[in-house]
C-alpha cells in the first residue's frame, strides 16, 4: 500500500497542533484562559446554566464580544477579568426561534467572585 506524504504531512500538522493547544484549557469546565488570569487583582467569573435549562442546546457564551465557551449539560464557565465594566451575552444553539440573546453589564472589583446563571424565564433567555 502506497502512502500519499500529503495527506501524511497533513495529519502530522493536525496532530501537532492539537499537541500544541491542549494545555490551553485551564480545567474542565469549559473556560477559558487570559491575561487578567496571571493578575492577582482580577475578579472571578462563573456561568452556570439552570437544572431547567434543556438537554438538547448548549449556551454560547461571550465576554466583551468574543466567545470564551459554548457549554453543554453540566457545564460551566470559569474564568478571570479585569477589573473594570465588562458585557456578558449568552444565547443558545441550536438557535430558539423566540430565546434570543441574554446581555449582562458586570463592574469587577479586584478580588471578587461574580456567578451568574442562564435560565429561561417566560421562554425567554435570561442571566440571572
Amino acid at each position: 500500500m502506497k502512502i500519499d506524504n500529503s495527506h501524511l504531512y497533513v495529519l502530522l500538522v493536525a496532530m501537532f497542533t492539537c499537541f500544541t493547544f491542549a494545555g490551553c484549557q485551564t480545567d474542565n469546565s469549559a473556560s477559558g484562559t487570559s491575561v487578567a488570569a496571571a493578575n492577582k487583582n482580577a475578579g472571578h467569573l462563573t456561568i452556570k446554566r439552570s437544572a431547567k435549562f434543556g438537554t438538547r442546546m448548549a449556551l454560547n457564551v461571550s465576554i466583551d464580544g468574543a466567545q470564551v465557551a459554548l457549554l453543554g449539560v453540566g457545564q460551566s464557565y470559569n474564568g478571570a477579568l479585569s477589573p473594570g465594566e465588562h458585557v456578558i451575552s449568552v444565547n443558545v444553539t441550536p438557535s430558539r426561534a423566540r430565546g434570543g440573546t441574554a446581555t449582562k453589564r458586570l463592574t469587577v472589583q479586584a478580588g471578587q467572585t461574580y456567578s451568574v446563571t442562564a435560565t429561561w424565564t417566560n421562554e425567554r433567555l435570561a442571566l440571572m
